[in-house]
């Protein structure tokens, strides 16, 4: 169920269309905006444009201005006066997707509409585990308002940078220890590029009791639509918590060979199948991203990168339980069911009883920048945490993100298959897996390359083009894509897309919504 309403502001006429040339973008910002929002909080500067502009993969895109709203208010004056203008806007949470498109629009000449101003944590529920946050609220900012109020909740951690929305990565479908973060989300608050706002679920009724606490309200799901799209700019949700578990265990494995993979995942599948194991709660790395979170390629030998693509893999994993004993028995039951499967597997129990085991305090819900030292994989060197920028150091990065069936010879024949058609291109393959279910697989694989110019960027757009199509070949499709890239080698439009069209030119009839965004539009 939906609700649209209409916000204060400029009236719905789209008016005449201006000239969409770059420099009339340009040269329009500055007295249509500050109409809308303070002045301080528009960035017309060319060297701040031109950062924002930047991405770790292909040419930087023109960034015409930088607006910061804060209120949810000036975002639909602002989106409403775009239209208006035929301005093209591509709305940022906090930037720090790098691989998957950075802060970089998809249309030269965009204005960014920097969101990173909207803060607001509400309606925190300590029994339900609810809370409502809008998109600058950070993995940081949310678990240190939990923790302030000793909540029995935790949000589950990104494997990128503490400094990344919260509600963006869910809206991006990202990867969470223990959780589906997509799943999480309910009751989108959403402004529409014509400057109407929209609510879904229970929020769009008068049954304030169930706001936030399940996505089946009556009606058609439409959440779905705002997710990994230009549908509309999403400034409010609200979050169901993961209960911080009164139990916990956690166990690594390691196998050296690719013939043991299979084995690997099926002793995987089967403890899921269980209920032993439970979704998003294991993580498989190849060699190479296992390398590259220690150092750069350079410290190894070529020997040593050959061999850590495809042979060396390392799992870890949690377990729940409701006490401790039974906690105990599922722990040894797993590892032995993976060392039976020829992996090299230990465990060790870190909370019982709501109490950490010293040293393990903050294990769960606490964001960590560690795996942000892989993007650096190409780089001579890996900065500190606090001098970390992968734009502004020009670092080689973009990612291929595929689902997979849980079939360990499917997983397998793909390793062996993209650790080929990559070499050619100099890009070493970089996998992570993660499971969803006992049903299937959602890999991440990281094309780190060395930035030289034009010709570095082109090439590792093709070896993107070529993975994807062995991928295609294979049956295999993305469940979440780079801004700008293609989700399939097809040319011709689906009916599906299609569709999709029709519905944005509802909500956007000038198209000004991040044109091309998982190709709509």
């Amino acid at each position: 169920m939906t609700q649209i309403s209409e916000l204060t502001g400029l009236n719905g006429d789209t008016g005449d269309a201006t000239d969409m040339a770059t420099g009339a973008r340009s040269s329009a910002a500055g007295p249509v905006w500050s109409d809308i929002i303070e002045p301080g909080n528009i960035v017309l500067d060319a060297d701040q444009c031109g950062a924002w502009g930047r991405r770790t993969f292909g040419a930087d895109k023109a960034v015409s201005a930088i607006l910061r709203p804060g209120s949810r208010h000036e975002v639909a004056a602002i989106l409403r006066t775009a239209t208006m203008h035929r301005l093209p806007v591509h709305p940022v949470s906090r930037g720090a997707n790098w691989g998957m498109g950075s802060r970089a629009p998809f249309e030269d000449g965009s204005v960014i509409l920097d969101l990173s101003g909207l803060t607001v944590i509400s309606d925190y529920d300590p029994m339900q585990g609810l809370v409502r946050v809008e998109p600058g609220v950070t993995f940081g900012m949310l678990a240190a308002y939990l923790s302030e109020r000793e909540s029995r909740y935790f949000v589950p951690e990104i494997g990128g940078s503490p400094e990344a929305s919260v509600l963006a990565n869910a809206l991006d479908r990202g990867d969470g220890a223990i959780g589906d973060r997509w799943a999480s989300l309910g009751d989108l608050e959403v402004v529409l590029a014509d400057g109407r706002t929209l609510e879904t679920g229970y929020s769009a009724t008068k049954a304030y009791r169930l706001k936030g606490l399940h996505s089946g309200a009556a009606g058609p799901i439409v959440e779905g639509l705002f997710s990994q799209s230009n549908l509309g700019v999403v400034v409010a949700a609200w979050i169901r918590l993961e209960p911080m578990p009164g139990n916990l265990a956690v166990f690594t494995s390691r196998i050296d060979g690719l013939d043991l993979l299979p084995g690997l995942i099926s002793a995987w599948r089967e403890a899921q199948f269980a209920g032993a194991i439970l979704g998003r709660s294991v993580t498989l790395w190849n060699g190479v991203k296992y390398l590259a979170r220690e150092n750069p390629r350079s410290s190894y030998s070529e020997d040593e990168v050959r061999l850590a693509e495809t042979d060396t893999w390392h799992l870890s994993g949690y377990l729940l339980a409701e006490d401790s004993t039974i906690l105990g028995l599922r722990a040894d039951r797993v590892v032995q069911s993976f060392n039976a499967a020829g992996a090299a597997t230990s465990g060790a129990i870190v909370r019982t009883d709501g109490v950490w085991r010293e040293g393990c305090e903050g294990l769960l819900g606490k964001p960590s920048p560690r795996n942000l030292r892989t993007v650096y994989w190409s780089s001579d060197s890996i900065p500190g945490f606090e001098d970390m920028d992968p734009d502004a150091d020009r670092c080689g990065l973009l990612w291929l993100c595929l689902a997979f069936p849980f079939d360990g010879k499917v997983l397998a024949e793909f390793v062996q298959c993209a650790a080929a058609v990559l070499r050619p291109y100099g890009i070493d393959l970089n996998i992570g897996v993660e499971a969803t279910s006992f049903r299937c697989l959602l890999s991440y694989v990281s094309l780190s390359y060395r930035r030289k110019g034009e010709e570095s960027d082109t090439a590792a757009l093709d070896a993107y083009r070529a993975l994807l199509a062995e991928a295609e070949r294979m049956g295999l499709a993305p469940y979440r894509l780079a801004n700008g890239l293609a989700k399939t080698t097809a040319t011709e439009p689906s009916s599906l897309q299609t569709y999709l069209e029709e519905i944005r030119a509802v909500g956007d009839p000038n198209g000004i919504l991040s044109k091309g965004r998982a190709g709509i539009g």
